[in-house]
């Protein structure tokens, strides 16, 4: 028995404890995101439990030029670049390049207008390609300016067991010769100013050395609600699981 089947034969047997036990998808989702991140299931695997316990759907990356237009993405390029004098101090992350903390929009409401839009907009898409009726929200909320010889590295924002569904990236101004973002470690995508990307928060991706200045919004979306699972709904999970 793997190490994988062996765990779900454990958490089947402490389940049948307590048939009244209420357990929630968080508690599910945590364990198997373990095994995940420790390459114990395959991505695949996740794809299909998230979408049991927590009704996720796996966004394919989506492309939308023109998103507010020249004088708005000029404005929140500005903003960006104005918050980057008042914050010279970036984060340490994945981004080679200056970036805010996660949770910039605690600390500040100034691109608030904007990123509400980007939620809207976010939901919208989600709700049409799958026909759902999810509300989402804001969790982490990050701003980057990046110059020549910045990058980022290779990662993911999570797997969709986890905190995050729905991962993206606002270009307020992109210039011509600067890197593109790269997605699952083949996929070029060479954004324009005033242009928005969302793919699932599982999906990796990367931006290469840049040549050309990339000042950008980045952020993570959720759910809003959270539910639970009575014990034979948990059991039902772990079989579907166990014989995928």
């Amino acid at each position: 028995m793997n190490l994988y089947k062996g765990y779900c034969t454990h958490i089947n047997r402490v389940c049948q404890v307590s048939q009244r036990k209420q357990i929630t998808t968080d508690q599910i989702a945590e364990q198997f995101a373990h095994l995940h991140n420790t390459f114990q299931v395959s991505d695949e695997k996740v794809l299909k439990l998230a979408k049991v316990i927590k009704n996720v759907n796996n966004l394919p990356t989506t492309m939308m030029p023109n998103l507010f237009g020249n004088e708005k993405s000029n404005h929140i390029k500005d903003l960006i670049i104005d918050y980057e004098k008042k914050n010279p101090l970036g984060m340490e992350s994945n981004v080679k390049a200056w970036a805010s903390d996660y949770h910039t929009h605690l600390h500040t409401d100034i691109f608030s207008y904007y990123m509400n839009l980007i939620v809207r907009c976010s939901q919208n898409l989600y709700n049409s390609a799958f026909s759902t009726r999810e509300i989402f929200e804001l969790g982490e909320f990050w701003v980057a300016h990046y110059r020549k010889g910045d990058f980022t590295v290779k990662h993911h924002h999570g797997n969709l067991l986890e905190e995050f569904i729905i991962s993206g990236c606002y270009y307020a101004h992109v210039e011509d010769n600067a890197s593109p973002i790269i997605f699952n470690g083949k996929i070029p995508v060479y954004p324009k100013s005033d242009t928005l990307i969302l793919f699932s928060s599982q999906t990796e991706h990367e931006v290469p050395p840049t040549d050309g200045e990339r000042i950008i919004m980045s952020f993570n979306i959720g759910k809003t609600t959270r539910t639970e699972l009575t014990t034979d709904e948990y059991n039902n999970v772990l079989n579907f699981i166990l014989n995928q």
